[in-house]
């Protein structure tokens, strides 16, 4: 059966409203190089990210040079601080004008034909966020952000990892909590504490949803876990440890191209003494969630 044009035309609408109509993390600000371009795939469009020191703004312009459609990433930050092209040396600024042509034996004026497509950006709790529709947010809608990790005294140990999987099919595994006791055996989870889970959908919408398991993890050991899914990309789990920590586990799940998905990782912990935040302080990033298997 062939799908009708008012179908496909329906399709796209609902594909450019909760896919390209979002803003997405496509980095932790603390990874990138101020000094160099960086590229990346989001929703299978090629970026480049790159930082203007004279707006003090993170760019993100399409990975392509309207010259010769040579990838930018591949180029340099020159001596002016803008964006060149490393096959003739073409310059961008943060706008995504060229302001030079070296061959050229005249000053060149704007043209749209010699311009970058850009993105917009936005950085806040720590990363660097893409709108993936192009340069202007319609309706100006929010940054998928996690509200309670803009209260103080948090200490978050990130780590990301690009999956073979879609971005859903990783958020699914986020709200599956029943593996947590086989998969994360002797780290996070031990199976003899597998059991039913009963979680109760506490709201629901076109934005997302949430959740609150009383019981939680452990047969009721640490307190009860309250789960929020913030469409398309933002899933967290929070939980309470009486007598110990507050304890979020945060996934962001941006899709790249069709079966794949960057996972940024976020652990973020409120203790109640000083002392596991000082050892954990101590331990080296590359060494979290190292033992993680996502089916």
């Amino acid at each position: 059966m062939v799908a009708s044009p008012s179908a496909d035309a329906a399709n796209l609408q609902r594909w450019q409203e909760h896919w390209q109509q979002r803003w997405y993390p496509v980095a932790y600000l603390q990874d990138l190089d101020p000094r160099q371009p960086t590229a990346f795939t989001l929703l299978e469009q090629d970026l480049v990210l790159w930082w203007d020191a004279a707006g003090q703004q993170w760019c993100a312009f399409a990975d392509v040079c309207p010259h010769r459609l040579v990838p930018l990433s591949e180029g340099r930050l020159n001596e002016r601080g803008e964006l060149e092209c490393p096959y003739h040396g073409w310059s961008f600024n943060a706008q995504g004008s060229c302001t030079a042509i070296p061959q050229a034996e005249a000053a060149i004026g704007a043209n749209p034909r010699s311009s970058c497509r850009r993105y917009a950006t936005a950085s806040a709790q720590g990363l660097l966020f893409v709108f993936a529709a192009g340069p202007e947010p319609a309706g100006n809608p929010p940054l998928p952000l996690v509200p309670v990790l803009d209260e103080p005294d948090w200490l978050v140990q990130d780590t990301f990892r690009d999956l073979p999987m879609d971005a859903l099919t990783l958020l699914e595994n986020v709200l599956d909590v029943s593996h947590v006791p086989f998969t994360h055996h002797r780290t996070v989870g031990r199976r003899e504490n597998a059991a039913p889970v009963a979680a109760t959908l506490t709201g629901a919408g076109v934005d997302g949803f949430t959740l609150a398991w009383p019981e939680g993890p452990r047969r009721g050991k640490l307190g009860s876990q309250f789960t929020t899914y913030a469409a398309p990309s933002l899933m967290w789990h929070d939980l309470t440890a009486k007598g110990f920590a507050r304890i979020l586990t945060v996934v962001y799940a941006t899709p790249i191209r069709r079966g794949e998905c960057r996972l940024f990782a976020r652990f973020p912990f409120q203790f109640n003494s000083p002392w596991p935040a000082r050892l954990l302080g101590l331990r080296p990033q590359w060494l979290q969630h190292l033992g993680c298997w996502l089916p």
